[in-house]
């Protein structure tokens, strides 16, 4: 049987009977040849085999070796110095300490005890070859000092017995022993001999002369002389220096040089488990590496009650438009903002990963749930504030994030770190169902977990376009100078099964991203143009279109064909561009505003929140709206400062020739304010809500 680096693999044993494992006599064999009491033994300090000569000690302290466990026949002290090179061995070290161990009954053991190579011999656990020498402490080299000095350097010129080079027959590295005069370039020059190498022998010597005395130290070289490219010419020669105990009054009697051939390089290894957790592009933390963190968070949960624990998952809304504009440098380079912009969130004590394409998640300890949404709705504002400019575009990121909160370890004892992930990212389903954007918490309840499976609901994909799944509504545009209504917004509902648990603003999402918006936008444009025509009032419509049905030639000739058959209809006609859209795509949308304008249309930027970009570009186009971005106007009211910034923007927009609307107006005290701005229009439940659009029936 060859053994290799310290480690064989035997089938699993019920027992620890030596004809229970494949191999054990050969073990047996190695047992009763070594001059010392032996055993392998277990960390956890279970004898699975042992010679005649430790069976004799132990029975003789009345113990029987076959059937114990060290731990409970040593004394504590005793164990702990076993334990410690137990350890010591395992992790691929040999291990020689000194000093007294005694039984429970205070009988003595030994004075030393050498831990050499392991194997695994019952049930893949690794166990350490353990040789008990009882010699005392100022003994010469003769006897049984003699021995151990002898097995150390057997092979190196000495006229030891035969016998008592077991020991290092037996073991299954390269191993040399250096006197303590022994010269750096002596050692170089023995190393490289004995491994048969080509690397520059005054390179090892120079790095053999930095190693301190009395340290252990581990070089590596590799294994053909020269790093090459291939897998087999970087391997490398793993080199250990491990300073030798004196005997007597020695303080040190020279130094071990274990080496073991054909290993990884450790630069590579550590790559390679750098890359196995990291996300190369953000370097934040993979889906691996995010779920063992959380498992570890998990058990800090068990034992900490001052805080529960928050999971965030996030996935940004529209950064396909990125990756198709922009090209993919720009959409790995605002993967890169996010990713900053979530770990800054988070801070030192929370954690932020990639773990999919533009899916991203977090965790972080917080005292209630309402502190965890307040955490999520940070992410959302630091997102709101990344701007990208790629040529003449700007792109900026949205995104929806579910957030799974465990307040104790109670409501989470049945989860692991997959199962509170999952949760957290059908919550952000939930959320992007009604449009994205949005912030949905779930309270874990213990009940939770068991039932989490491995997929998770997907949103439906827009497939063939059906008419009869929409409708349109018209919500009210009052001015407030008048106060009577100047026009009504057209929008998209949808009517039937899919109206149950999903928005508009989601399915209208979906469309986008199947390609068939623009025929969504054609379907309500006839719709509109029709009831313009029946209607007899002369109140503006207004509808949103895309920045797809902007760039569709066919959506434009459609368009001017119905206008060229009836030009008036041009006049109560406003179509809006969301500014995103115009940040995005500066060109196509400019040429379609220019081209609307001259057909006798209005148009309307829709969410605009003052961008620079996009002030600087009004003033080359003919635009007639400006419709002010959710919030806008609520943050001025309770903020002075805005307010005046809000005031010399209408002012600014005015001097343009463009006029303002407010949009979600739900209160009086808001109508007032936006009054006191001179802001020309608004809309909002306090105006009235969306209706049934009596016309497009």
């Amino acid at each position: 049987m060859q053994i290799r680096h310290g480690l064989v693999r035997v089938p699993q044993s019920r027992s620890n009977s030596p004809d229970d494992f494949e191999g054990a006599k050969f073990y047996a064999d190695l047992l009763e040849a070594l001059p010392a009491p032996a055993a392998y033994i277990r960390l956890d300090g279970r004898i699975l085999l042992s010679n005649t000569k430790f069976a004799e000690i132990c029975k003789a302290s009345g113990y029987e070796a076959a059937a114990q466990n060290l731990r409970d026949m040593l004394s504590e002290a005793g164990w702990g110095h076993c334990q410690a090179a137990l350890s010591m061995s395992l992790n691929g070290l040999p291990a020689l300490s000194s000093g007294t161990i005694e039984f429970n009954c205070g009988a003595v053991l030994c004075n030393h005890l050498v831990c050499t190579s392991f194997v695994s011999l019952a049930k893949d656990q690794p166990a350490v070859l353990v040789q008990f020498e009882q010699r005392t402490i100022g003994q010469t080299n003769t006897g049984a000092a003699g021995r151990r000095s002898g097995s150390l350097l057997s092979g190196m010129g000495s006229n030891r017995p035969d016998d008592e080079g077991a020991l290092l027959k037996h073991f299954p590295d390269d191993v040399l022993v250096f006197d303590p005069a022994a010269s750096s370039k002596e050692k170089a020059g023995r190393i490289l001999q004995a491994i048969d190498s080509a690397y520059d022998a005054a390179d090892l010597a120079t790095q053999l002369g930095e190693h301190p005395v009395g340290v252990t130290q581990t070089l590596y070289i590799p294994e053909t002389g020269l790093l090459q490219g291939t897998e087999t010419d970087r391997r490398m020669c793993e080199i250990r220096l491990v300073p030798l105990p004196g005997t007597g009054e020695e303080i040190e009697s020279g130094t071990m040089a274990i080496i073991r051939r054909n290993v990884d390089c450790p630069h590579e290894v550590a790559e390679n488990r750098r890359l196995a957790y990291q996300d190369p592009l953000t370097s934040l933390a993979n889906r691996r590496a995010f779920t063992k963190s959380l498992d570890t968070e998990l058990l800090r949960l068990a034992k900490d009650e001052t805080s529960g624990l928050a999971v965030f998952y996030i996935d940004l809304d529209e950064f396909k438009k990125v990756n198709d504009l922009g090209g993919h440098d720009a959409g790995d380079s605002m993967l890169q903002r996010v990713a900053s912009s979530l770990a800054l969130t988070l801070g030192e004590f929370g954690t932020a990963a990639r773990i999919g394409g533009d899916e991203f998640a977090g965790m972080l300890p917080a005292v209630n749930q309402e502190a965890a949404m307040a955490v999520a709705e940070n992410i959302l504002e630091a997102f709101a504030r990344i701007r990208l400019e790629v040529a003449d575009r700007v792109f900026t990121i949205g995104g929806s994030i579910g957030v799974a909160y465990a307040a104790d370890w109670a409501s989470a004892e049945n989860c692991d770190g997959a199962g509170l992930l999952a949760l957290a990212d059908r919550a952000c389903l939930r959320g992007k169902r009604f449009g994205g954007q949005s912030v949905q918490v779930h309270s874990v309840q213990a009940r939770d977990c068991p039932s989490v499976g491995g997929c998770v609901e997907t949103l439906p994909e827009f497939g063939n376009f059906q008419a009869n799944e929409l409708t349109l509504y018209s919500m009210p545009i009052v001015c407030l100078k008048k106060q009577k209504n100047c026009g009504a917004e057209i929008l998209l509902r949808l009517q039937g099964d899919l109206s149950q648990g999903l928005s508009s603003k989601a399915w209208i999402s979906a469309a986008e991203r199947s390609g068939f918006i623009a025929q969504v936008d054609s379907w309500t444009l006839d719709k509109v143009l029709d009831a313009a025509e029946r209607s007899p009032t002369r109140t503006i419509l207004t509808m949103n279109v895309s920045a797809e049905s902007a760039r569709d030639s066919n959506f434009r000739d459609s368009l001017y064909q119905r206008l060229s058959i009836n030009p008036l209809l041009a006049s109560r006609l406003c179509l809006e561009i969301s500014e995103k859209d115009f940040l995005r795509e500066p060109a196509d949308i400019s040429y379609f505003i220019k081209f609307v304008s001259d057909l006798g249309c209005q148009t309307a930027i829709d969410d605009f929140a003052g961008h620079w970009p996009v002030l600087s570009r009004l003033t080359g186009l003919r635009v007639d709206w400006l419709k002010l971005a959710a919030g806008v106007p609520q943050e001025a009211m309770n903020d002075p400062a805005k307010a005046s910034l809000l005031k010399a923007l209408v002012s600014a927009a005015r001097e343009l020739g463009l006029k303002t609307i407010a949009k979600h107006v739900e209160a009086r005290d808001e109508a007032e304010f936006l009054s006191s701005l001179d802001i020309e229009a608004a809309q909002g439940f306090y105006f009235g809500r969306p209706e049934p659009w009596p016309e497009a029936s």
